[in-house]
């Protein structure tokens, strides 16, 4: 079990971006069961250890990521993997809480169809039928890839949701001559 850990470890380390389940299984000729059980063996004696890392998955994705508290150190040397275009879709997805496509479509632009795909392949969002129609979602994977908690993000989002509606009633329109 030792070898394989470590061959999971340097190939999760290796692909910043994120490496699947199945592409680890290729690389490792292993099983699946075996990957997860040394996926969780690496996190317990990451933490056992205090270590600055742990391995997160997202979906069907293993990424290597650095502690929450350490965050501060490296804080300005980070760069989102994410375009900012992604980020605005997810942005307006989470501000929504949930969202109908066809709203996003409307707001964001056809490219959005591709930001959604992006986002569903990291696990941040999930889309299901309502009433006939596509709604987008975060999921419970997005609290992980952003290490917040739930109840502190719901908090985050209500004092945005308040300050943006300060904004729009202190916008004034122009009623003409």
């Amino acid at each position: 079990m030792a070898k394989i850990n470590e061959y999971v470890e340097a190939l999760i380390f290796s692909f910043g971006d994120g490496i699947s389940l199945d592409e680890l299984v290729k690389r490792t000729k292993s099983d699946p069961i075996i990957i997860k059980k040394a996926v969780d063996s690496l996190n317990k004696g990451y933490e056992e250890r205090k270590s600055a890392f742990y391995i997160l998955t997202e979906g069907n994705l293993y990424r290597m990521r650095l502690r929450s508290d350490l965050l501060h150190l490296v804080q300005d040397t980070l760069r989102t993997d994410m375009s900012r275009g992604v980020l605005m879709t997810l942005s307006l997805i989470v501000l929504s809480g949930k969202i109908k496509q066809s709203d996003l479509i409307k707001k964001r632009g056809s490219i959005s169809y591709q930001h959604v795909k992006e986002l569903q392949s990291r696990g941040l969002v999930s889309t299901a039928v309502e009433d006939g129609r596509k709604v987008i979602r975060i999921t419970p994977s997005f609290y992980d890839y952003f290490d917040v908690e739930k109840k502190e993000f719901k908090e985050i989002t209500d004092t945005i949701k308040e300050e943006l509606k300060k904004e729009d009633n202190q916008t004034v329109k122009y009623e003409g001559n």
